[in-house]
């Protein structure tokens, strides 16, 4: 029998051999943690070395994210598949073989269900967990079956809780997902987010590289051509006032005087294209939808363009039409005006008809012409931005290539879809199809009446303000000529002090946008009325159309006109303001739209 002694000692041995095992036993889980562990940190910087090599395509860094992912879940398979915010597609997949990957390619691209995981995980938006395929009634049986797959986990690929992709694993045996391969996995999908992000800010960059390339073209092109066909007219004018002023015939001076007068016009259109294209990019023309006859327009686009027509030899015929649409008036007239000035101008010979036909609830308003024709491969950039097809004659004036560039975005903003066809030699067909509405009776107009018309501008007092000193005489010789009384001014300040020497108040003030040392037109404005107390009629003029420039003088209120402005147009704003203030027996308010 052993001693109390020995007794001890062996209770003692067996103690040590069971801390032993115990420590052996911690020993080995944790030398497998931290295998596990430098496997995951390992496989995770392999990820992010091919995010970094390939941030143009993320399919290399799915195809490390599968194989990574299957060694260390020990899993049967793993794929990863894209979703574009429809459809899911299948990407990549590791350890699926070429059986199984024709029957993923067949299942995909599909909209979710829950016929796969990958579709549970988009609709859920989360991780799913299916303890055994086989048992699921839902589940696309195809699957488990081809690949002998019975445990499956989905994990989402996740931006601001949008749903990207899944990557899904597989495992031969039923049973619960681990705690660890769920978070191993949330760590892959997280770094295929940043593979896709990488790749979606890549391409945006490229894009926006693209669009200043094509800017900077755009740019490079306007610059050439507003170049030549500005200092076209520029010439002309210059050789014409030398002739006028060495001419003493007065018929040889009426016709110079004609020939500056259309050099103006030329001057006048290549502005007012711009101008156009400055409000649609600014944002500022508002739509003004009434219904009114389109004979009114055919009507208004003969008178236009008759004299154009026949002085080029071609006939221009216009189809009488009775039917009524729906449509700013304004801006459906520079569409029409845009498309018979090309078709007269890209016309050398026979004519140009303008109708109209209907086609259901529309009505489609037709430009035809006999001229050149547009080839095919160009039919398409004829309404980019500054694109001009060859002049068909050596004496063409051309222009900066907006006007169809013009038709093209005012046609989206009224909604009227814009259409051409063109046969090479033959000639083309624009057309704008135009909501058509009930017809009307239009009323007989009243019996014109015998009172004596007064002019609301003669005798007028006038304020001009403008840091530049020709337009300040030329502003003061136009508007005595039409019998007004006028005072210049470059500021605000000498404009009060002039009008403090007269004593008088003005009847209206017309100032330049843009004044010296950073003032603009609107405080100028502003300052000479509060100055007299009287909100006296205002308007501005301005050579810049910067958008932002557009977008100020909208919010302010007041009527912009741009230089240089037709002198048909001045006198209407002086009649439109004058008129009103004579009307009403007092200073309007404002002049404002």
């Amino acid at each position: 029998m052993p001693q109390n002694g020995e007794q001890n000692t062996e209770d003692e041995i067996g103690r040590l051999r069971e801390s032993c095992a115990d420590l052996k036993k911690q020993l080995l889980t944790r030398t497998r943690e931290l295998t596990e562990a430098h496997e995951q940190q390992t496989a995770t910087a392999e990820i992010l070395r091919v995010i970094s090599s390939s941030p143009t395509d993320a399919l290399p860094v799915f195809e490390t994210i599968v194989r990574n992912a299957a060694a260390l879940c020990g899993s049967l398979f793993a794929n990863v598949f894209r979703f574009d915010g429809e459809l899911l597609h299948y990407v990549a997949s590791h350890n699926t073989g070429p059986g199984y990957v024709e029957l993923l390619q067949s299942k995909y691209p599909m909209r979710p269900d829950f016929s796969q995981v990958s579709g549970r995980v988009i609709l859920n938006r989360s991780i799913v967990r299916l303890e055994d395929a086989r048992a699921d009634p839902d589940y696309d049986q195809r699957f488990p079956s081809a690949i002998g797959m019975r445990r499956l986990l989905g994990v989402p690929m996740l931006r601001e809780g949008k749903p990207l992709g899944v990557i899904v694993v597989g495992w031969a045996e039923s049973g619960p997902v681990p705690k660890v391969q769920e978070e191993l996995l949330k760590t892959f999908a997280d770094q295929a987010v940043i593979a896709v992000e990488n790749v979606r800010l890549f391409d945006e960059i490229q894009d926006k590289s693209r669009q200043l390339e094509l800017a900077n073209t755009y740019k490079s092109r306007f610059l050439a051509a507003a170049s030549h066909d500005l200092r076209q007219p520029l010439h002309a004018l210059n050789l014409f006032a030398g002739q006028l002023q060495a001419e003493s015939d007065p018929s040889e001076r009426n016709r110079l005087v004609t020939r500056i007068n259309s050099a103006v016009g030329g001057m006048n259109e290549l502005f007012n294209a711009l101008l156009d294209m400055s409000r649609l990019d600014a944002g500022v023309l508002e739509l003004n939808l009434t219904e009114f006859p389109v004979e009114k327009l055919l009507k208004r686009l003969e008178m236009t363009f008759a004299e154009a027509a026949r002085e080029k030899g071609l006939r221009l015929r216009v189809v009488s039409s009775s039917a009524w649409v729906r449509s700013d008036f304004i801006l459906l007239e520079r569409i029409l005006l845009n498309l018979v000035s090309n078709a007269v101008r890209y016309t050398a010979r026979g004519g140009v008809v303008i109708g109209a036909r209907h086609r259901g609830e529309r009505l489609r308003l037709e430009v035809w012409d006999s001229g050149m024709g547009i080839p095919e491969d160009q039919q398409q950039n004829i309404f980019d931005e500054f694109y001009q097809l060859a002049a068909p004659e050596p004496n063409r004036r051309g222009g900066l290539g907006l006007g169809l560039a013009i038709v093209d975005r005012l046609g989206r903003l009224l909604g009227h879809p814009i259409e051409s066809t063109s046969l090479l030699g033959r000639g083309s067909r624009f057309s704008a199809s135009v909501p058509l509405v009930a017809e009307r009776r239009v009323p007989a107009e009243a019996p014109t009446s015998t009172t004596t018309i007064i002019d609301p501008v003669t005798g007028k007092l006038i304020v001009v303000i403008d840091d530049d000193a020709l337009v300040l005489d030329g502003m003061r010789g136009i508007l005595r000529s039409w019998g007004c009384s006028v005072i210049t001014a470059v500021s605000d300040t000498m404009a009060l002090a002039r009008l403090a020497e007269t004593g008088q108040q003005p009847d209206l003030i017309i100032s330049d946008y843009r004044l010296a040392e950073g003032k603009s037109g609107i405080e100028a404005i502003e300052s000479l009325r509060a100055a007299m107390g009287v909100a006296v009629p205002a308007f501005l003029i301005s050579g810049d159309t910067a958008p932002e420039r557009l977008r100020d003088a909208s919010a302010s209120g007041y009527h912009l006109l741009h230089k240089p402005v037709p002198l048909m147009t001045l006198r209407a704003m002086l009649n439109r303001f004058l008129k009103a203030r004579d009307e009403s027996g007092e200073t309007v308010q404002t002049a404002r739209r």
